[in-house]
């Protein structure tokens, strides 16, 4: 069976027992040629943590090291003479001077003459580091052992022969993601695409776990709790959204334009707008998507693309029997415009990037902007594709550009017809280039915590089910790293199914096999096992996951809502306190203190199973033991619905001022059976004491958006969007003020 997703990673190894390679050899570490990471003390870590692009590689048939990542590991001092160009070591009482692009090197020694020495290859520059012969600057000058088996290498002291077990370690951990030297070597990976594992090579690549394994916003002015900000996840990591404001001006992006408000105390007016442009002759289009704000910066992302040939050619076929028109080919890209807001509402364009491929989702941390691109291979039509994904950065030239193949890592266990490719672009500098990184692989959610980004994907083993393989990057600014891969079983259901506290990664999942039954796994920084809560629920499914501190929340459903708590403050022994059952189910828990959730989803008939109304719950947690619903409320009946159910950046909060606000739909039937239906937003007032209650519903008139319907607030104006059209309210009547 032919995998529908095929993600990046081939997992690290997970394994019951300490790691082979951690047992007697404390001063030793790992490497694999093309990897960013060494093992060392049964730890992944960065090769050079400044620098991820650095890995050890062939030249000359000698394999090249770090120079300096390896000397300082193990207590060697390292210079850099940019004026002779020579980097310096200093060990034991000698200095080596290495002159860049030579094949040789000086020794000094206190009360000794100078030496020479010749080698057979010579020191290059790469990606900013010097590198050296392996044997050269572990052997002969740090006094150490090295093993080599099949691109594995360890260096240390005593005997560090690679056996079978070490071999399969060093691959699976630290050698899953690889450079390739060559674009020949790129090329036979993309090939062998269509290959498919042996159920035995499946299991060498992803061992069984073992089974006794048992709020935010975006960065503002001082004036931050003027005005509302997206519903995030993660503190400090912001999210794009269709509308944005930063306290004076309203953005919104509704498809076919961007548009500028000036909130102006409740009597909006536009004050600039950008619109999609067709060219003629290349057919390319633009359609924004999402908005960032960033310190007077409006960061613009959206779909950029051209249809290619209309007509497929069919020779030697009469005219009237040629096929019906079709896309041959779609040249699509992610675009990314960075605009400077002027005091007046105007946008002048600082820069612009395109990446190749559809846009997975993105973030903003301080000042970079992530975007993370899923690219297809296809390997049909008369057009051969370029091997590596393209882009265009303004900060570079207004020419497309084949990304290099040294930007790119590829998963040799596992392989992939698609590209994840990751993009950071620092906001305030727009003369300065994207770091462009490319995966062969894809994924299908993100999370993002302060210091890593998560990239989950989907695939299916035919002994476990469906399975979630998570590849973890570390990123700082501009600097993406590829830190190791790991998998749990069952699939995940949104980007709150993940959660990153105290370095390690809690992830809640959903398996399908037989009858579906629910688990939340625990992983270390390495994405090794901790712990795991396994068999909630069986026969149901996870319907909203909500992570705080020591604590989790899980909602499964069936027939009726569960909540179940867990304490997660032990990694290896997570365990459920409580578990509480109520008619229906939430598809969005919510903080509103630390000890009251807010749920919203659905009402549900329990005896039937029918779905309802919109239902919002207030949940008392301050006894993990037992949990508590306080009050619910109902909005209309079957058929209705609201974005915020699928969407929390949908959600209005203020909560300041014990307020919710949401664009909804809701149908009702009458005890006359008579139909109703109010389309409009819903202005709720939530009260952690335990009081949810109707404070307004307001018409949209007969307004219908395809693109944009957010609620805002700045001061005391309540402002409605819906794509091109905005109202503004007071929040103490909720008049409208024309």
């Amino acid at each position: 069976m032919r995998r529908l997703i095929t993600f990046i990673a081939v997992t690290a190894m997970l394994l019951s027992s300490a790691p082979a390679f951690a047992q007697g050899l404390d001063d030793a570490i790992a490497l694999h040629i093309g990897s960013p990471l060494i093992l060392t003390e049964g730890r992944m870590k960065a090769l050079d943590p400044d620098n991820p692009n650095v890995v050890p590689m062939i030249h000359k048939d000698r394999t090249l090291v770090p120079l300096r990542a390896v000397s300082e590991h193990f207590g060697a001092a390292v210079d850099y003479d940019d004026v002779k160009r020579e980097a310096i070591i200093t060990y034991s009482g000698k200095s080596y001077y290495f002159p860049i692009g030579k094949n040789h090197y000086r020794i000094l020694e206190q009360g000794k003459d100078p030496r020479t020495v010749t080698y057979d290859t010579e020191a290059l520059i790469i990606e900013n580091r010097t590198m050296v012969p392996l044997r050269l600057i572990s052997e002969d000058i740090l006094g150490l052992q090295v093993g080599y088996r099949e691109k594995a290498i360890t260096i240390g002291s005593g005997d560090i022969t690679i056996n079978n077990e070490m071999l399969s370690e060093i691959r699976t951990r630290i050698g899953q993601a690889l450079k390739p030297a060559t674009e020949a070597e790129l090329l036979a990976q993309i090939k062998a695409m269509d290959l498919s594992f042996t159920e035995k090579e499946r299991l060498d690549i992803i061992p069984m776990p073992s089974q006794d394994a048992v709020t935010g916003g975006e960065a503002a002015p001082s004036e931050a709790g003027d005005y509302s900000q997206t519903n995030e996840q993660v503190e400090g990591v912001n999210e794009a959204d269709v509308v944005k404001t930063d306290g004076k001006f309203i953005y919104v992006a509704a498809g076919k334009s961007v548009r500028v408000y000036d909130a102006n105390n409740g009597k909006p007016f536009l004050t600039d707008e950008i619109t999609v442009k067709v060219d003629d002759q290349t057919g390319q289009f633009t359609q924004f998507t999402e908005l960032y704000i960033h310190d007077g910066k409006l960061i613009v992302l959206g779909e950029k693309g051209r249809f290619g040939n209309w007509i497929r050619p069919v020779p030697d076929v009469p005219e009237e029997r040629m096929i019906m028109p079709y896309y041959d080919q779609y040249e699509g890209f992610v675009y990314a415009g960075i605009y400077s807001v002027s005091t007046q509402g105007k946008l002048s364009l600082d820069r612009e990037l395109e990446v190749e491929g559809s846009l997975l989702s993105s973030r903003k941390k301080d000042d970079t902007l992530y975007l993370v691109v899923n690219k297809y291979l296809y390997s049909y039509g008369p057009m051969e594709e370029p091997i590596t994904p393209v882009f265009k950065d303004s900060a570079i030239s207004d020419d497309l550009k084949e990304l290099a193949i040294d930007k790119v890592m590829y998963f040799p266990r596992r392989a992939a017809s698609n590209y994840l490719t990751i993009a950071a672009v620092d906001v305030e500098k727009p003369s300065q280039p994207a770091n462009i990184e490319a995966f062969l692989g894809t994924g299908n959610l993100i999370y993002m915590s302060r210091n890593a980004l998560y990239v989950a994907g989907q695939d299916y083993h035919t002994i476990w089910g469906s399975i979630t393989n998570i590849a973890k990057f570390n990123v700082d600014g501009t600097k993406i790293g590829f830190a190791g891969g790991g998998l749990v079983e069952g699939t995940i259901l949104n980007q709150f199914s993940m959660d990153e506290y105290e370095g390690n990664l809690r992830i809640a999942t959903t398996n399908w096999q037989r009858e579906s039954v629910n688990a939340v796994y625990i992983l270390d920084e390495d994405l090794n096992p901790l712990g795991a809560v396994e068999n909630l629920a069986p026969g149901e499914r996870i319907f909203s996951t909500r992570f705080m501190g020591d604590y989790g929340y899980i909602v499964t459903f069936k027939q009726v809502d569960p909540l179940f708590v867990l304490d997660l403050s032990n990694p290896s022994k997570p365990r459920v306190t409580g578990e509480l059952k109520v008619p229906g189910f939430s598809s969005y828990l919510h903080p509103v203190t630390d000890k009251v959730l807010l749920g919203i989803g659905r009402d549900v008939d329990e005896n039937t199973g029918m779905q309802n109304g919109i239902k919002l719950s207030l949940f008392d947690v301050s006894d993990e033991g037992r949990p508590k619903e306080m009050t619910t409320l109902v909005l209309g009946g079957p058929g209705s619905y609201a974005d915020v159910l699928d969407n929390h950046k949908a959600l209005m909060l203020n909560l300041n001022d014990d307020m919710v606000a949401f664009d909804v739909s809701l149908s009702d039937i009458t005890d006359k059976y008579v139909k109703t239906s109010f389309n409009g937003a819903a202005v709720i007032e939530v009260r952690p004491t335990g009081s949810i209650k109707v404070l307004e519903l307001i018409s949209s008139e007969g307004l219908y958006g395809s693109y944009a319907k957010r609620l805002v607030y700045i001061g005391d104006r309540l402002y409605y969007i819906i794509d091109d059209n905005i109202r503004a309210f007071d929040m103490d009547d909720f008049k409208e003020i024309k």
